[in-house]
């Protein structure tokens, strides 16, 4: 790595002198076998901080202005990672794009600090797979077992603090939620799956929440690194099943919402909780149906009135398109670039129509996904069609001859208002049978293999 630091770190140093009284920040690196032409950094809100352009030789070098202490996070390619900022920091980072999260490594100002969570990523990401087994121990055992991870967590908190000269609260406070948050996680997940057993062992449930004293939900800055809102969804989760509803009811959805009002104080974070929580539960359903009572009682919490605006959307996209009758006549350009009509493409055959949105989800995901679906049902039609963004970029992996795209006129968009992706089922006849559902959900396979 020596040779790629060194003229970074000139560059820096060169940079810095020139400019210590402005209050800039440097992010530098290299990238091996990259995936793209940019490093982009967001903020905790997903905005674009900068977006740096590689050098030839795959370096890049950006100057950030006038930023705050805290986390952000960068994308190259598909892949995405975590940095802590402060004003005036010089930063690198250096990564194989073939083993993206394992080769990272940074060095300047505040490396260990990145270094660490990174480090924790790694071993975050391993103990998820070791889950698998812990989950099948005794209540006792299990606590056992997450005490013992506890202890080693806390000899790396103060094995960090003995070996970095200086840091802040501000990461220390990051630190931790790495550290802990998915520990925490875990054992609430634990008492939630014991209640859904048919006969859940008789455990006692309040050492499996005894963290919640010293823990907190409101940081909606911290919303987007995973361990804290993967925590937050936990927390809120488990308390609803505390009431033993059943999880595929209209009064599991309104307890939830119910149960974000009154547990989150922070307007912004209730705001995205409340709007996550009835798209998640309408994708969700096995019916193309809005739950009304939800979506009136998102209506009455909610204070964003984007939100609400976009939620009625969605449900005018709903009702649009009615189930048992025949799908709406709209045109879209074919793979071998003429224009078509939905009805001639479909005409007589059992299909299942994505509407995709690139911003929802990536390449590499729809790709997989089709194709499992397809060699699954292979008599079925499959349509993948992008209606926003670089339409004519086709999905690698994926065949050709299942991609189509809207055009700006296309009648379709009258039903795609809201922007949110559709899956859309559709018989022999034309006749629509599932007019709004998730391509992820595991509830429409059996759905699709009934179009046969």
């Amino acid at each position: 790595m020596i040779k790629y630091i060194v003229p970074l770190i000139s560059i820096f140093l060169i940079s810095c002198a020139t400019s210590k009284d402005e209050n800039f920040t440097y992010v530098g690196g290299k990238i091996i076998h990259p995936k793209g032409e940019f490093v982009i950094i967001y903020d905790n809100k997903s905005e674009v901080v900068d977006s740096i352009k590689l050098n030839i030789d795959n370096t890049f070098l950006g100057k950030l202005t006038d930023i705050k202490t805290g986390l952000y996070y960068f994308k190259h390619g598909p892949e995405t990672q975590y940095l802590y900022l402060e004003p005036q920091d010089s930063l690198l980072f250096r990564l194989n794009t073939w083993g993206f999260d394992e080769s990272l490594v940074f060095s300047g100002s505040n490396a260990e600090e990145n270094n660490a969570l990174i480090e924790n990523f790694l071993i975050n990401e391993k103990q998820i797979k070791d889950f698998y087994k812990y989950n099948k121990l005794s209540p006792d055992d299990f606590l056992k077992t997450i005490d013992s991870l506890k202890k080693d967590k806390d000899k790396y908190l103060e094995n960090f603090k003995t070996r970095t000269v200086d840091f802040s609260d501000n990461y220390l406070d990051i630190l931790k939620v790495a550290l802990y948050y998915p520990l925490y996680s875990k054992l609430e997940t634990y008492a939630i799956n014991n209640r859904l057993k048919e006969q859940p062992d008789s455990i006692n449930e309040n050492k499996f929440i005894s963290h919640r004293d010293n823990i907190r939900i409101n940081g909606d800055s911290l919303m987007f690194f995973p361990p804290y809102g993967k925590y937050v969804y936990n927390n809120i989760y488990y308390d609803v099943y505390a009431k033993n509803i059943k999880d595929d009811s209209d009064d599991f959805t309104l307890s939830v919402l119910e149960t974000v009002n009154n547990k989150i104080e922070s307007k912004s974070l209730k705001n995205k909780l409340l709007k996550e929580t009835i798209i998640r539960h309408f994708y969700s359903k096995k019916s193309c149906n809005l739950n009304k009572k939800a979506y009136d009682l998102f209506s009455k919490f909610s204070s964003s009135d984007s939100d609400k605006a976009k939620i009625t959307k969605l449900l005018a996209d709903v009702k649009h398109i009615p189930k048992n009758k025949h799908l709406p006549s709209f045109n879209l350009h074919t793979p071998q670039g003429s224009i078509e009509n939905i009805n001639n493409i479909i005409r007589g055959n059992s299909s299942v129509i994505y509407f995709r949105n690139k911003d929802y989800s990536s390449d590499k995901w729809v790709a997989s996904r089709m194709n499992y679906l397809i060699e699954k049902n292979p008599e079925i039609n499959f349509l993948v069609i992008n209606f926003n963004h670089n339409n004519k970029k086709y999905i690698k992996n994926l065949n050709i001859q299942h991609q189509f795209y809207l055009d700006e006129k296309s009648d379709a968009h009258n039903f795609l208002s809201s922007k949110y992706p559709r899956t859309i089922l559709v018989n022999k006849k034309g006749i629509v049978v599932n007019s709004f559902c998730a391509l992820s959900s595991k509830k429409i396979e059996k759905q699709i293999t009934e179009l046969h």
